[in-house]
């Protein structure tokens, strides 16, 4: 694609005659890409409100592009792989992962999918569908990551609504709870719970705990704004609510 490929050389122009872009590594730039995807995270979430406000998307997705493209660029300088080699090897990966696209495999539904998926990334190395989490992920993320591979083995809640039993059970723990220590402990399943119960509604819990965030943050401005020493906290609250645009 024509405008692929020039992105590819404007990147490549910044690398040369930048003095910042030119002076950064795999390890420096690490930060930014984490950065830029929590900050597509929230895009992601404003989307989900409302899908007229699109730009915010649309300049996320391009500055993680932008990350992709200066790291297979660092790579490339260094004589390790390019920008082409990153595209060929994703082609592969995704034709060799869909035989039920590309082949002549038959699978009735999403579910089978993704059970073929972990078969075929399975390897002599790999002793568990569990191996290729990655522990640096956010606790969120990787406990999300986690129920959905359960689910291939069948290790899941059938329903919405058994998740939802396993919370308020989880829930009723904690009130049991004797110190401290067991608190923490059962604080710990209840967020696992709430994942769980996420992934039954097909919600991401990234994005709806960004969502619920920004709503706070929105009521809270509205709560500084009126405060003073005589406020009635609780009913600045409830004005907040009201005047909150759904």
């Amino acid at each position: 694609m024509k405008e692929f490929n020039e992105l590819v050389e404007i990147v490549s122009k910044l690398r040369t005659e930048c003095p910042w872009d030119r002076e950064q590594t795999h390890e420096t730039l690490a930060k930014h890409l984490i950065e830029e995807a929590y900050e597509l995270l929230d895009a992601l979430a404003e989307f989900q409100i409302d899908s007229k406000n699109d730009s915010m998307l649309k300049d996320e997705l391009g500055d993680l592009l932008l990350q992709i493209l200066l790291h297979s660029k660092i790579a490339e300088d260094n004589n390790h792989f390019s920008i082409v080699d990153v595209v060929n090897n994703l082609q592969h990966k995704l034709i060799e992962r869909h035989p039920h696209v590309f082949g002549n495999v038959v699978l009735e539904n999403a579910e089978d999918v993704e059970k073929q998926w972990e078969e075929i990334k399975k390897t002599d190395e790999t002793k568990s569908i569990f191996d290729d989490i990655d522990q640096k992920l956010p606790s969120i993320t990787k406990a999300f990551k986690t129920q959905r591979k359960a689910k291939k083995i069948n290790l899941t809640y059938a329903n919405y609504e058994e998740a939802l039993q396993d919370l308020l059970s989880e829930v009723e723990e904690l009130q049991k709870a004797k110190d401290n220590e067991d608190r923490k402990s059962e604080i710990g399943d209840i967020l696992f719970s709430v994942v769980n119960v996420c992934r039954h509604l097909d919600a991401d819990p990234e994005i709806q705990l960004n969502q619920s965030t920004s709503r706070f943050i929105q009521r809270a401005k509205y709560v500084e704004k009126n405060f003073d020493e005589d406020a009635d906290i609780e009913q600045l609250w409830k004005d907040a609510k009201k005047s909150q645009i759904k």
